[in-house]
């Protein structure tokens, strides 16, 4: 093969995979987000735990916090990376919550399921994690912010 085209196949192939890891797709609105919430409102009590999830109103589509461990809380925009014009792309914890699903609108979404631990792919056809938003936690306070 052709050194300056085996070097250009290189290229392309590392230029796909840089593209596509940790990348979000240009569509998924941005919105700006500054929320603070308690984890002694009774709405949140579940993320006293680690493992608790709550949904909380805000960025495009919504978000779910997640309390992956004793000092870290994560956020995830429910906009779902595939597909973001189908308004039925928006991800839910599945019935085990373990997982988040894409398959809202009565089962109409992709399918997809993301890890509810950092919002990575799964399975499914999306290729893009969920977007995450950055969030501070003192044991009591979560605060989410871009």
């Amino acid at each position: 093969m052709n050194p300056v085209l085996s070097v250009l196949a290189i290229f392309v192939a590392s230029s796909l995979l840089f593209i596509r890891c940790g990348q979000y797709p240009a569509n998924i609105p941005y919105v700006p987000i500054d929320i603070t919430i308690s984890t002694f409102d009774p709405q949140f009590v579940s993320l006293q735990a680690v493992g608790g999830w709550a949904y909380l109103n805000g960025g495009s589509r919504g978000l779910i916090l997640y309390r992956a461990s004793i000092d870290q809380v994560n956020c995830y925009e429910r906009h779902c990376p595939y597909d973001t014009e189908n308004p039925c792309g928006k991800v839910s914890v599945d019935s085990n919550g373990l997982f988040l699903v894409d398959n809202d609108c009565y089962g109409e979404g992709c399918g997809s399921r993301f890890s509810l631990i950092n919002g990575s792919v799964v399975d499914g056809v999306a290729i893009y994690p969920l977007k995450q938003y950055n969030t501070s936690f003192d044991g009591v306070l979560i605060r989410v912010f871009n």
